[in-house]
């Protein structure tokens, strides 16, 4: 294969990846203002600055789109910002800065977080599509924090009779109550005054 066609081949790849990110960014935004079930193919098309052709040529469905856009928020969530805390030496500093990290998502990346919590409300109802894609996410996070908890069971740092199934859950369900606060009462909410006391009182409920 000559250089030229290989380069060719790899600006058509650049430009592929390049519109999926387009579309993709365009759902998110669409989902965080009028959520997944009233957003239309074409509607996430002309904001990319495409047209609805290609989003379904790209995608094949509005329902794989959503999948896309929750495996993206997923993978960001999980491998660049939930793991890298599990790696920490001590489990009892691994959860305080999963605490921590978890604020400074809600802070700086409000859009995103919106349109997760939108979709997420829409899993409460009648819409099979969103509330398997929600499931499985939060299947992956709680899988996540029990390992985190479990390797602090193992190290002495949290108590031995702790069921951590229910602990992670426990984690989960804060950190989504301290979201929901935030993203419909923004003014109502200091996280800066907040993020200790939550990251004590979780401590606390471990050991």
């Amino acid at each position: 294969m000559s250089e030229t066609r290989i380069r060719r081949q790899r600006t058509q790849e650049e430009r592929k990846a390049e519109s999926e990110r387009k579309i993709i960014r365009a759902a998110i935004d669409l989902f965080a203002r009028q959520g997944y079930m009233r957003t239309t193919i074409n509607q996430v098309g002309k904001a990319a600055g495409y047209t609805g052709g290609l989003v379904s040529h790209r995608f094949g469905s509005k329902e794989a789109l959503l999948k896309a856009v929750v495996q993206r928020m997923s993978s960001r969530y999980l491998h660049d910002q939930l793991r890298p805390t599990i790696d920490l030496d001590s489990a009892e500093r691994s959860v305080e800065k999963h605490i921590e990290t978890f604020f400074k998502e809600l802070a700086t990346r409000e859009k995103s977080m919106r349109a997760l919590y939108v979709i997420m409300g829409e899993a409460l109802g009648a819409v099979p599509e969103v509330q398997k894609d929600i499931a499985e996410l939060n299947k992956g996070i709680r899988g996540e924090l029990e390992a985190l908890i479990e390797r602090g069971v193992k190290a002495g740092a949290f108590r031995k009779d702790l069921d951590v199934k229910s602990a992670a859950v426990l984690l989960l369900a804060v950190l989504r109550g301290v979201a929901i606060q935030v993203l419909t009462d923004k003014q109502a909410v200091d996280i800066d005054a907040l993020l200790p006391l939550v990251q004590r009182q979780v401590l606390a409920s471990l050991k």
